[in-house]
C-alpha cells in the first residue's frame, strides 16, 4: 500500500501533537504554578490520608472552645485574668471609666491595677510613639486591658489604622490581653470592623453591643454607665467580686 505525500504529512503531524499532549503538565515547573488553594494531583497523591482510629477520631471531631473567660498562666496553670497580680490598664479618656471601678476591687486585696490614660489618643498615635511598650517595661503586667478607638470611629479610611494596631498587640510581649472596643458614640464607618479583624492574639470586647447612659457630651458613658461598662468587662475577666457602685471619678487633691 502507497501513501501519498499529503497524507503522510497528515499522519506525521497528528502523531507529533499526541506526544506533546502526553507529556504537557506533568513537569515540576507546571506543578509549581499550581494555585495555593487548588489543590494538585500529584499531592493528592503523595499524601495519602491516614487511617482514622476510634481514639484520633473521638480527640479531632470536635474543635476546643475558648474559654469565655480572659486567662493567665499563674504558679497554679491557667487562671482568671481577674486574678492577677498586676493588671494594666492603657489607652485614651475611656480608660478610667471602667478602670476606676476595677482598680477599686483589687486595691482591697493589695493587688496592682495601673491605669496609662492619653485624652483623645488613637491607635496611631500609640503606635507611633511605642507608650504601651514603654509601659510593659515600667509595670511587667500580667494581664493587659487596651481601651482605644473612641477617637477615630469617624475616619474614612479606617484600613489604614490596621497596622498601628497590629503593631500595638505585639507589644503586649504575648501577655493575656483584652482590647475594649469603643463605645459607638457616632455612626462607625468601618473602624470598628477593622479593629476587630485587626487585634490577633487579644481578645476583642465589643462595647458597641451595650446600651449606656452618657454625660452630657454624649461621648463618654455617665458613671451609671460606665459601671454597667466595667460589670460587663469584669465579667469577661473572670471576676466573681461584686464591682462597687459609687462614684468611680478620682477625688480632686
Amino acid at each position: 500500500m502507497v501513501r501519498s505525500p499529503s497524507c503522510h504529512a497528515l499522519l506525521v503531524a497528528l502523531s507529533i501533537a499526541t506526544a506533546c499532549a502526553c507529556s504537557k503538565g506533568e513537569t515540576l515547573d507546571d506543578l509549581s504554578t499550581v494555585e495555593p488553594d487548588a489543590p494538585s494531583q500529584a499531592a493528592a497523591v503523595s499524601a495519602p490520608a491516614p487511617v482514622p482510629t476510634a481514639s484520633a477520631s473521638a480527640s479531632t471531631s470536635v474543635e476546643p472552645l475558648e474559654s469565655p473567660v480572659l486567662q493567665f498562666e499563674s504558679n497554679d496553670g491557667p487562671s482568671p485574668a481577674a486574678e492577677a497580680l498586676r493588671i494594666l490598664h492603657v489607652g485614651d479618656s475611656m480608660v478610667p471609666l471602667v478602670g476606676n471601678y476595677l482598680r477599686q476591687i483589687l486595691a482591697k486585696e493589695g493587688r496592682r491595677y495601673e491605669i496609662v490614660s492619653i485624652p483623645s489618643s488613637s491607635t496611631l498615635s500609640w503606635a507611633r510613639d511605642h507608650g504601651l511598650r514603654d509601659a510593659m517595661y515600667r509595670y511587667d503586667p500580667q494581664v493587659v486591658l487596651i481601651s482605644l478607638g473612641s477617637n477615630e470611629l469617624f475616619d474614612p479610611n479606617p484600613t489604614r489604622r490596621a497596622l498601628a494596631i497590629r503593631q500595638i498587640v505585639a507589644e503586649t510581649r504575648d501577655r493575656p490581653c483584652l482590647w475594649i472596643g469603643p463605645p459607638a458614640w457616632k455612626k462607625d464607618r468601618g473602624f470598628l470592623q477593622v479593629l476587630e479583624q485587626n487585634v490577633g492574639r487579644c481578645r476583642y470586647f465589643d462595647s458597641a453591643k451595650l446600651s449606656l447612659d452618657r454625660m452630657a457630651d454624649g461621648r463618654h458613658p455617665s458613671w451609671t454607665g460606665s459601671h454597667k461598662w466595667a460589670v460587663e468587662v469584669w465579667k469577661v475577666l473572670g471576676g466573681t467580686q461584686p464591682v462597687p457602685s459609687g462614684n468611680a471619678r478620682p477625688k480632686q487633691p
